[in-house]
């Protein structure tokens, strides 16, 4: 939809674009924002349908070493400062449910799935697995798109698509065009 402000974001985007298929049933929107009934703002870096469903990805480009504690994850980066990330993965499923429920609104229903994915191959991961299970790798995130729902409620075909631009435009969310090629 928009090109993304952030240099990683770009790249990350022209990687992923370059991994999907050419075929088949998949649409990409990028760089979009909505508010909810409540004025809460969310931005989604790139929605995705896909064979396995439909998914928001939030991309992360964090270097360094990676790992949760009770309070949160923390990052710590190459010249050793710790950043602390919170749980990106609570925010992430917060925007796909703000995402779902807005669909619901127009008549819509949509179950979205929420992924991140950390696009700096250099990055050290060390969470535990329930956080794993929604993280993955550009590689990762491609296989697991490429994974067929057996839930024929989820699965994105040619009328579902559909249903998903018109969600989008009657939403608000007009600019309907799918992820750049890759330059």
């Amino acid at each position: 939809m928009n090109e993304s402000s952030f240099t990683h974001e770009r790249a990350a985007l022209a990687r992923i674009r370059t991994a999907l298929p050419e075929t088949g049933w998949w649409r990409a929107w990028s760089n979009f924002s909505f508010a909810t009934a409540r004025g809460d703002l969310y931005e989604i870096d790139l929605l995705i349908a896909a064979p396995s469903g439909l998914h928001t990805v939030e991309l992360k480009a964090w270097r360094g070493h990676l790992t949760a504690t009770a309070s949160g994850w923390i990052q710590t980066n190459e010249s050793g400062t710790e950043i602390a990330h919170g749980f990106p993965l609570r925010l992430a499923a917060d925007k796909s449910a703000a995402l779902a429920r807005l669909f619901a609104a127009v008549g819509e229903d949509f179950f979205i799935r929420r992924l991140l994915c950390l696009t700096d191959d250099r990055l050290h991961v060390e969470l535990p697995a329930r956080d794993r299970r929604f993280t993955v790798s550009v590689d990762e995130l491609v296989v697991r798109l490429t994974r067929p729902t057996h839930d024929a409620r989820q699965r994105m075909t040619p009328r579902r698509i559909d249903q998903l631009e018109r969600a989008l435009e009657s939403t608000g969310i007009t600019a309907t065009e799918e992820l750049p090629p890759p330059q």
